[in-house]
């Protein structure tokens, strides 16, 4: 008997992927192995949060449970002692600084080694994306021996020039990728058009590339909002420091409460979770547009 006529005899209830149970079976493996991953990735936003809403005293009594009287002292302790509102806005000059800049030239550098065609192209390339797998640890101190040299410690500047540094990597990384998509016919009509570079790069590529940027605008603004490292190192006591440090500040040499750092964790992220929560099409679909593509 051939094995065409032995398969023409199963029947269909044995057939892979047609049994009901088995299907049922899996979704629901599926289902539980997601929530155990969605339990994990939010308790610690969950815990930070009940332990904001904790005293010193409900904290030491039962750290890991529930809050048995709600208090919202902490939040007022922090806007206290961390001065929100100018940290608030330090970050926000930073940050939009270092993302700005940062995607412009990455911008730039994409368009050059993708779309021009220069002499030692790819070497430049490959020089920029060299630079995401070194620590950013290993360069700090030539960083602010550098930052001090040219006269921006403690300045927006020389904050703003680190975190463009450190974005530009994956900015070009990116931008490339998504840039390589694009057909070359359409960069050759245009110039047989009488478009030049600048103009192609701004009315064409920009306005094409424009999920790619958002979605990685997205992910360079919550590093740069989080990060803690270059804000201590560029800015040292300077009032200019961003809300990150401030949030570090709030623990003590010998005193060290968890609900008010607690506290200020919840409100140094307010910013991020926003922007996620209303930006979150844009990341997906940046990171989908050059698969699609």
């Amino acid at each position: 008997m051939s094995l065409a006529s032995v398969s023409d005899t199963v029947p269909d209830e044995v057939a892979p992927g047609s049994n009901p149970l088995l299907r049922t079976i899996v979704k629901w493996l599926v289902t539980f192995i997601l929530v155990v991953v969605a339990v994990v990735a939010l308790y610690p936003l969950v815990f930070t949060v009940l332990n904001s809403l904790k005293t010193r005293t409900g904290y030491a009594q039962n750290p890991l449970g529930l809050p048995f009287d709600l208090t919202f002292e902490n939040y007022a302790d922090t806007f206290v002692r961390m001065d929100v509102p100018r940290l608030l806005f330090n970050s926000i000059i930073t940050t939009g600084g270092g993302l700005l800049l940062s995607t412009v030239a990455a911008l730039f550098i994409a368009y050059a080694v993708t779309k021009l065609r220069i002499k030692g192209g790819n070497l430049i390339f490959l020089f920029i994306i060299a630079m995401l797998v070194i620590p950013s640890q290993v360069v700090i101190y030539p960083l602010y021996e550098t930052i001090l040299d040219l006269g921006l410690g403690g300045t927006y500047q020389g904050l703003i020039f680190s975190y463009a540094a450190f974005g530009l990597p994956i900015s070009t990384y990116m931008l490339a990728a998504f840039f390589r998509a694009i057909p070359d016919e359409l960069i050759e009509a245009a110039r047989i058009d009488g478009a030049g570079e600048l103009r192609i790069l701004f009315q064409m590529m920009l306005p094409i590339s424009t999920p790619a940027i958002a979605a990685l605008s997205i992910l360079n603004f919550v590093w740069m909002w989080n990060d803690l490292l270059l804000p201590l190192v560029i800015m040292g006591g300077s009032d200019k420091t961003t809300l990150m440090v401030g949030v570090a500040l709030l623990s003590g040499q010998y005193d060290v409460s968890i609900p008010l750092i607690s506290a200020g964790l919840i409100v140094a992220l307010l910013p991020v979770m926003i922007v996620y929560f209303l930006f979150q099409r844009q990341i997906l679909s940046g990171a989908l547009a050059g698969a699609v593509k």
